[in-house]
């Protein structure tokens, strides 16, 4: 190569690490930021207000306004309950909370520096397979524009936070798999943070540990390959469970069991592990046999949606990275681990939910951290493809062009999803929100709350609550036992605990065909309906009717007469 062969590529070399690292920090975050924007706009033309997307992220708010005050993992202060999905999101939201004393815009501000760096994250994986830093620029800012990223970072929520971990973790675990000395377990701290982050990242050690089997396996098992896998699982499974342990014990020490209390909530009448308790043959089936295949092609639907441009190398570059990772002369950094991820933690869920939730539910919250490795190997089987079919000289224009192909496809959904999320916001504020603050204003705050729908509830008016699903209320899910499942013999113990509690008034969501069941289901409260808010495009609640009911038990009065103060939109009754 001549000099000036040699100064000319070097020239391009620095032109394009400069290109990248624009795109990165500066064009990535930016475009995070915007699209936030553009949401919370069309949030406050369609509720009026900025809010929360669903009434789970008020149980958040909640919590964080206790860790804020000192009360510790408690839903009503002063009364340790389980953790919440995510304790480690619960934690960093209450020290923000602490800071600002605002909630809203400190939970996005908070998750759009963690969808940031889920973005860089993923950059950097995919550097990984295609080692050329224009290409991880490349990836960052298709993961920056594409739904629903925007979505999850104005949920106030942790599926962001989750997100960047296993992203964090599987990155970490590919570049430093042949690492020693205690670099070597940063992977597994990080796979620990996931799982304090989601109950679905408890999935994340396992799969990397039977990825090193595998990468292990290809590479020509023996004793000695087999001596040093297992010298791995034993140093790398105690440094897990410790991240574990406090959590758990935690969990045990509140309600006897080690998960949070709303996986038990969730399981009931869903899942294998719910066929189990009750002897269900046929629900057995369905969530051994059925509900994976379901799951999985719903979830490639779901991303064919989310950019339909990269389904089809999405699934080349599987096929690709799946070769590679068993040839160890053809990859610098072999791991099955992306894909092994992609399969099991969806088969997983579907298994244990026996497909109740399709993975569009919420704003896809529960596959959020599939969503970047899908972008990434779509991405990557797109540039194997260029390789294929283009020549070398007009490679770099179709790859340009390629790219630009991808963005308009991620752009084109963002509308949609925008205005799905508003409609979310404008829904929980017109139903929990409103209900909340027509509470807040005139029923004293001393009131104990029996309701089903527990977050905006107790945020806003900071009564304490009685949670008839148990997901807060530690005496009403030590109601669920095996026994009593089978016996139905829970639902006597649920009405005794609720007895003995003497709520003051019943907040209840249901549909309004289902109202008079409702009320039926207190009768012995004797219950008195007050105040009824029912919305007409419901599309997020439970049911488009939220009542508050005042019991027979109420020691706690209303402050004025209820038919003058009934709000707008709004109705009291005596």
């Amino acid at each position: 190569m001549t000099d000036t062969a040699t100064a000319a590529s070097g020239k391009g070399t620095r032109a394009a690490g400069a290109w990248a690292a624009v795109v990165l920090y500066v064009l990535v975050p930016a475009v995070i930021a915007a699209l936030m924007l553009y949401y919370l706009l069309m949030c406050r033309r369609a509720a009026g207000e900025f809010g929360f997307p669903l009434d789970d992220s008020w149980i958040h708010m909640r919590f964080a306004q206790n860790l804020a005050a000192g009360h510790g993992f408690s839903f009503n202060p002063g009364e340790p309950t389980s953790t919440t999905t995510s304790p480690l999101w619960t934690l960093l939201f209450g020290l923000a909370y602490r800071v600002t004393r605002e909630y809203v815009l400190t939970a996005a501000a908070l998750n759009w520096l963690i969808c940031v760096l889920t973005a860089l994250t993923a950059s950097a994986l995919a550097t990984t397979l295609v080692p050329r830093r224009e290409f991880g620029a490349a990836v960052a800012l298709v993961v920056a524009a594409t739904i629903p990223l925007p979505w999850l970072a104005l949920s106030g929520m942790e599926p962001p936070l989750f997100m960047w971990l296993s992203v964090l973790g599987i990155l970490l675990h590919v570049r430093l798999r042949k690492t020693r000395g205690l670099r070597a377990l940063s992977p597994t701290v990080v796979f620990g943070l996931a799982a304090v982050a989601r109950p679905e990242g408890l999935l994340l050690f396992p799969l990397a540990m039977l990825d090193r089997l595998l990468v292990a396996r290809c590479g020509g098992w023996g004793k000695p390959a087999a001596v040093t896998w297992l010298k791995q699982v034993a140093t790398h499974t105690p440094v897990f469970l410790a991240m574990l342990v406090p959590v758990v014990a935690y969990n045990y020490s509140v309600i006897g069991r080690p998960l949070p209390s709303s996986y038990y909530i969730k399981a009931m009448n869903y899942g294998v592990v719910w066929a189990l308790v009750m002897d269900n043959e046929r629900l057995l089936l369905r969530s051994l046999l059925v509900a994976p295949v379901k799951e999985l092609g719903s979830l490639l639907l779901l991303w064919a949606g989310n950019n339909a441009v990269l389904i089809i190398p999405f699934l080349l570059g599987s096929f690709v990275l799946l070769r590679q990772a068993g040839a160890p002369a053809r990859a610098q950094h072999r791991s099955f681990l992306i894909l092994l991820v992609l399969i099991v933690q969806p088969v997983a869920w579907a298994i244990s939910t026996n497909f109740h939730r399709a993975p569009a539910f919420q704003g896809q919250r529960y596959v959020a951290n599939l969503g970047p490795l899908y972008l990434v190997l779509g991405m990557a089987g797109g540039w194997w493809i260029l390789q294929l079919v283009t020549r070398p000289g007009l490679r770099r224009v179709a790859s340009l062009a390629g790219l630009c192909l991808v963005l308009i496809a991620s752009a084109a959904r963002q509308p949609a999803c925008a205005r799905l999320y508003a409609h979310n916001v404008k829904n929980i504020t017109e139903m929990q929100v409103t209900t909340a603050r027509w509470i807040r204003d005139n029923l004293p705050k001393e009131s104990l709350l029996c309701a089903n729908d527990v977050g905006a509830i107790g945020a806003i008016t900071e009564c304490r609550v009685l949670d008839t699903q148990g997901l807060v209320s530690p005496e009403i899910l030590a109601c669920l036992t095996i026994d009593r499942a089978r016996s139905g013999a829970w639902r006597e113990c649920w009405r005794q605990v609720i007895v003995r509690e003497e709520p003051d008034y019943v907040v209840a969501v249901t549909r309004p065909e289902r109202y008079q069941d409702a009320i039926r289901g207190f009768d012995f409260l004797k219950p008195k309906l007050i105040y009824r808010e029912e919305i007409d495009d419901n599309i997020t609640c439970g049911g488009p009717l939220i009542v508050v009911l005042q019991t027979a038990l109420c020691k706690h009065p209303p402050k004025t007469p209820l038919s003058a103060s009934a709000p707008v939109g709004g109705s009291s009754a005596e």
